[in-house]
């Protein structure tokens, strides 16, 4: 009984397949009918009409010619002659300076359409616009032909000359002027009011008087006009603080700077992003707003004009950022910037054997002794002030001779290169 049931299910679910076969070749025979009529077609991106797609190659037409074979590579004495031929008009290349170098190439066509000629031709280029700006100069972004370089460069020691009868380079330097602190608004402008005289202190005694500073630097009022009647060869700006220039201030940097003047900024919260440091590139960016910082390079004057200092010194806390500058006229330096607060070190000064003076100073009649120089001492030495001690404390001093004197003689360096002879 059981055999005849499953018997009679497998005939019933046999003639449901039968009757539904019908409906399977009808839908196979729509799906070739499909790929039949529209397997040939592609539809364009566009929308338009569908273009056909051939899947055989298609016949060469009569009237239009068949392409040529790639040509053979050149040999290398092509190669050769091809490096020094003209380029084509198709191929010109733009030339550009950036930050006053000439080591950035904008094609004037994408990089897939310009031979590898004319790369090579632009780079080539580029190395001849890197000599012509080393034996030129820039001034507001203008290269200058030598006898305006000439002019510009005479004008700017003329300037330095004035403040200071500066003559001389290197350790055959000789000048007698003033220091001054530069007074800004909403500044600590004399946040160290010992480092600058130890420091104009230590130069005159390393220098046996050649260079003359008066030992107690004055103030100069960014905002007067007193930096184009005294003309100071560089001012000294420092401090902790934010703050901002007045217009004035600003104007005043401005044709400073111009005329030959220098700032020489030392961060006494040593360090990046300090208030005092947002603030200075801030400001800075409005004296000369076409200007950027750019590190000293490794070999540089500054690093030789007095003693030879083969690595930068360490300063407070161990900070050794790298010194920062901006150039200006003849493309010679406008604006040196520590960030690592060596006047910090200058507050303590140095003895005849070039040690820091531990001697004890009285306050007054009525105070106690302290050491010379806020930042020297066990307390502070241990737990806020690190590294201040004989080492660091003379090798500030020596970086600061070094940039004093960079600073007063870097026009006449540059004349004397060019064979002229400054004040002749």
């Amino acid at each position: 009984m059981t055999a005849i049931t499953h018997y009679q299910q497998w005939l019933t679910e046999l003639s449901y397949r039968f009757r539904s076969l019908p409906f399977y070749l009808v839908a196979v025979l729509l799906h070739l009918l499909f790929l039949l009529i529209f397997g040939t077609y592609e539809l364009s991106p566009a929308g338009g009409p569908p273009v056909i797609t051939q899947f055989t190659a298609p016949e060469q037409r009569p009237d239009i010619p068949a392409a040529p074979p790639p040509p053979p590579p050149p040999s290398s004495s092509e190669q050769r002659k091809d490096l020094t031929a003209p380029l084509p008009a198709a191929s010109k290349v733009a030339m550009i300076s950036v930050a006053g170098h000439a080591n950035a190439a904008f094609y004037t066509k994408p990089v897939t359409e310009i031979s590898p000629t004319a790369i090579r031709q632009a780079d080539k280029s580029a190395s001849v616009e890197v000599k012509s700006r080393l034996s030129s100069a820039d001034v507001g972004g203008a290269n200058l032909p030598a006898v305006k370089l000439r002019q510009v460069l005479t004008r700017a020691y003329n300037f330095v000359r004035d403040g200071t009868g500066v003559s001389g380079t290197g350790k055959a330097t000789r000048a007698e002027f003033q220091c001054y602190w530069a007074i800004y608004q909403y500044g600590d402008w004399n946040c160290n009011p010992a480092s600058l005289s130890n420091l104009t202190m230590q130069v005159s005694r390393w220098s046996n008087r050649r260079i003359r500073q008066k030992i107690d630097p004055k103030p100069i009022v960014v905002s007067s006009k007193d930096l184009f009647t005294i003309k100071p060869p560089f001012i000294y700006v420092t401090g902790h603080k934010d703050f901002k220039f007045t217009d004035q201030e600003v104007d005043n940097l401005q044709q400073y700077l111009h005329a030959g003047g220098a700032i020489w900024a030392d961060n006494s919260l040593p360090g990046r992003r300090s208030r005092f440091d947002m603030a200075f590139r801030r400001e800075m960016k409005r004296v000369l707003t076409d200007k950027d910082f750019e590190p000293l390079p490794d070999i540089h004057p500054i690093m030789m004009s007095w003693f030879t200092i083969r690595e930068l010194p360490a300063s407070m806390n161990f900070y050794r950022e790298p010194i920062e500058i901006i150039r200006l006229i003849a493309d010679e330096i406008a604006i040196v910037y520590t960030l690592n607060a060596y006047g910090d070190l200058w507050e303590s000064a140095l003895d005849e054997n070039d040690r820091i003076d531990r001697q004890l100073y009285r306050l007054g009649p009525r105070q106690g002794y302290h050491k010379w120089g806020p930042h020297y001492g066990s307390y502070y030495t241990a737990t806020h002030y690190r590294n201040v001690n004989d080492d660091s404390v003379l090798n500030a001093y020596k970086l600061g001779i070094n940039i004093v004197v960079h600073l007063l003689n870097r026009y006449e360096n540059r004349l004397r290169a060019m064979g002229i002879r400054p004040g002749s």
